[in-house]
Order: structure tokens, then C-alpha cells, then sequence
């Protein structure tokens, strides 16, 4: 999702790290000095606040821009497992640390504790059977495991360890449709049947949910149909798809304009479904004009000149954005833990900030090294073939000793 997608025989473009790197950026900072304080009310010191709300899709929308980009090349299979072995062992290995963090980090925050036996340290319930004494949840064994198997989407009453959980199994949905679409029928491999699966990203999400579904009190099913599918996450991909297309000549402007116009307006909606109503409230305009901000810098990455100018800060954009999808993973529940241990230490929110901010680059680039690029490794090298059988001739031409005795064996596969 957030690892770099550069063409072996093309130069790699500072550009497309900077957006990546902008974009992971702004969702920690939205995470740390907003998100952080709305979930645990101590934590709201910092000194400034970034509300805005744009920096995951805009991760989904170059990651929609890259499938379109790397999917023609090879072998589909292959594609999908790189794309799969790039993704789920450091979120696994993610889930595992954070639920093991939030269970002694929170237990410690609220006075809690555990009964004897390892079994209930790590998974049973707080010695007073009681999860939500604070803002600060003690997970158990169940919802480590509704987070392993990424089924948090498809029913509310299933918790998040971490909210930035969200947006990979949206992800390999997205990797598995474009997977079948590629390699199993052709009807899409038109520029004009491309494009009419954008707009059908765009606009049949919010059909559902705020047409057919409804907005208020949706059913479970409905709420499984849309969350469970990320239905409502469709429309940053398909800007993804838009930009793959403009930047080939394969769409015009004035069409990729519409369409991500339509696309801002979708992620409006779906970001604030119960303001429907409201569209000039002010406290949705800085999402808004980040998210359309961001679209007209992907258009600028995807056909515009490289960025040279960056190019004496390259090894340090290049380097966060080789790691930049193990901060994603490790920076927002760890970082509201450690944002508490460090006020209980006396901290306060400009000391804090940048204490959070360099531990989740530090996590992350634990995580990339020594989970990430490991296995991504040993699960897509070349295994080593079965050496064939050893070529014979058919029985018939087998000399046989003329000591032997009785009937010459039966060949059972025949000749070779």
C-alpha cells in the first residue's frame, strides 16, 4: 500500500516519495494532535491541532494510480502474492505488539490487573471483569482475533486496536478485485470501460448508502455490506484510476476533472454522512480542500516533471517512504499510549509531539526491517525445483539379465 511501486527500467521519481511522505505525515499529525485528544480528553495540550482529514485517502489514491500501473506486467498471481506478502505480516506482527502494548499499558492507566496464569495475562479478562473503566480499553483474546482475521468492518460492535486498522483490508480487496478483473476477463482493459468503472466507484457507493441503505441507523447488514466491502473508500481509488488514465492520454482533463470533483464530493459525504445536510459547515472544509490539494499534487507527481528540487533531501524523503507503511501501522494507538506515559511523566504537548513522532518512525522502521522486507523476501523467492526423474527407455528395450527368472514387471505409466 504505502511501500514505493517504481518501474525497474525507469529512474526513481523524488516525487512520488514526497506525496507518500506528505500524506503519512498528515495522517499522524492528524492522529496525534486531534484524533488522540477526541479518544482520551488529557491528552488535548498540543499546540496546534490538525484537523484535516484527507492524508489515508490520498495514500488510497496512489495506491489505486499504482495497481493500474504494475497489474499489466507478469504474471496476475504473482502480482496479487507480492502485493499480499508486502502487506500482511508486518500488519500481523503490528496487531500482535499493539494488543500486547494496550493490554499492560492500559491495565497500568486505570489500576487494573489480572488473575494468575499466563493464559489470563495475555488474553483472559481484568481481574474486575472490566474493560472500559477509562477511555483507555484492555483488549482480550477475541478482539485480537477479530483483528487478525481484519473482520473489524463487518459488524459495530467489533473493536478497532487501532484505527489506521481500516484501510488494509480495504486494500487487499481492492488488490484481489483488480487481480480477477486483469486476469480473468478482458472487458475492462478499454479505456472507456476503465473509465466507466471509475465513475461507477464513485458514484455507486453512495448510492447505496445514502439511497438505498439510508443514513440513520443503517441495518447490520447494510452497515456489513458497506464497511465489510470499504464501499465507502471506492471513490479514492477510482480518482487513482482517473489519474492512471489522464496521465496516458487515455482520458481528457476536462473528464479527470469531473470525475474528481465527484470524487472530493464523495469523500465529503462519506467522511461526514450525518451533515449531509450542512455542506458549508466550516469544521468539514479543511478535509475537503486538503483532500482536492492533494489530487492536483498526485496529477502533478503522475504526468509533471520530476521534482529535482527535492532531490538534495532524496536520501531521507526516500528513506521515510521505503518505511512509511510500518509508521502507519505502529503510530497511532502506540502513539496515544505513549502520549499518556509521557504526561503522567510530566511532558507537556511541544515536548510530547515530537517524542511520538520520532518513536513511530522508529517503530516503523523496526517494523520494515526486521518483519516487512524479511518476509517479503522468503515468501516470493524462487523455490527450488523438484530435480526430474531420471530419463529410461521403455521396458521393451531394458536388458534383463539372462539368470532372471519369471514373467518381465508391468510398466505402470508406460513409456517415458
Amino acid at each position: 500500500m504505502l511501500s514505493s511501486a517504481v518501474s525497474a527500467h525507469q529512474p526513481r521519481r523524488i516525487s512520488w516519495d514526497a506525496v507518500r511522505v506528505f500524506a503519512v505525515l498528515s495522517v499522524m499529525l492528524g492522529h496525534i494532535t486531534h484524533q488522540g485528544p477526541l479518544a482520551h480528553s488529557e491528552l488535548d495540550n498540543y499546540p496546534f491541532k490538525v484537523t484535516a482529514q484527507y492524508g489515508a485517502a490520498a495514500l488510497m489514491v496512489i495506491s489505486g494510480y499504482f495497481v493500474c500501473q504494475s497489474v499489466r506486467r507478469g504474471r496476475t498471481e504473482r502480482w496479487w502474492w507480492r502485493k499480499i506478502t508486502r502487506l500482511v505480516p508486518p500488519y500481523l506482527a503490528a496487531v500482535l505488539l499493539t494488543y500486547l502494548v494496550m493490554r499492560i499499558a492500559s491495565t497500568a492507566f486505570n489500576g487494573q490487573g489480572f488473575h494468575g496464569g499466563l493464559w489470563n495475562l495475555l488474553f483472559g479478562p481484568t481481574s474486575d471483569g472490566r474493560a472500559w473503566v477509562s477511555s483507555w480499553y484492555v483488549p482480550v483474546g477475541w478482539d485480537l482475533l477479530v483483528n487478525l482475521a481484519m473482520i473489524q468492518g463487518w459488524h459495530n460492535g467489533f473493536i478497532w486496536l487501532d484505527g489506521s486498522y481500516w484501510t488494509l483490508p480495504v486494500q487487499l480487496l481492492v488488490f484481489t478485485g483488480a487481480a480477477l478483473l486483469w486476469s480473468r476477463t478482458r472487458w475492462f482493459r478499454t479505456g472507456r470501460r476503465i473509465q466507466g468503472l471509475a465513475w461507477g466507484m464513485v458514484l455507486g457507493p453512495l448510492v447505496l448508502r445514502f439511497w438505498v441503505f439510508g443514513v440513520h441507523n443503517p441495518s447490520p447488514w447494510a452497515y456489513a455490506v458497506i464497511n465489510g466491502f470499504g464501499l465507502h473508500r471506492m471513490h479514492a481509488f477510482a480518482a487513482g484510476i482517473a489519474i492512471w488514465l489522464w496521465a496516458r492520454d487515455r482520458m481528457s482533463g476536462r473528464h479527470l476533472a469531473l470525475l474528481l470533483g465527484a470524487a472530493v464530493c464523495a469523500q465529503d459525504l462519506h467522511l461526514y454522512p450525518e451533515h449531509m445536510a450542512l455542506p458549508g459547515d466550516p469544521a468539514r472544509m479543511p478535509s475537503i480542500l486538503g483532500f482536492a490539494v492533494m489530487l492536483i499534487t498526485i496529477c502533478a507527481a503522475a504526468k509533471g516533471p520530476d521534482w529535482t528540487f527535492l532531490r538534495p533531501f532524496a536520501p531521507v524523503i526516500t528513506w521515510l517512504a521505503g518505511i512509511s507503511y510500518g509508521v502507519y501501522l505502529l503510530h497511532q494507538e502506540l502513539g496515544y499510549l505513549l502520549a499518556k506515559a509521557l504526561l503522567e511523566a510530566g511532558f507537556t504537548g511541544w515536548e510530547r509531539l515530537p517524542v511520538v513522532i520520532a518513536a513511530s518512525i522508529g517503530l516503523g522502521w523496526l517494523l520494515t526491517v526486521a518483519v516487512e522486507r524479511p518476509a517479503h523476501r522468503w515468501l516470493t523467492r524462487p523455490r527450488r525445483a523438484v530435480a526430474p526423474a531420471p530419463h529410461l527407455p521403455p521396458d521393451s528395450q531394458i536388458r534383463r539379465p539372462e539368470s532372471s527368472r519369471g514373467p518381465a514387471p508391468v510398466s505402470v505409466g508406460g513409456p517415458s
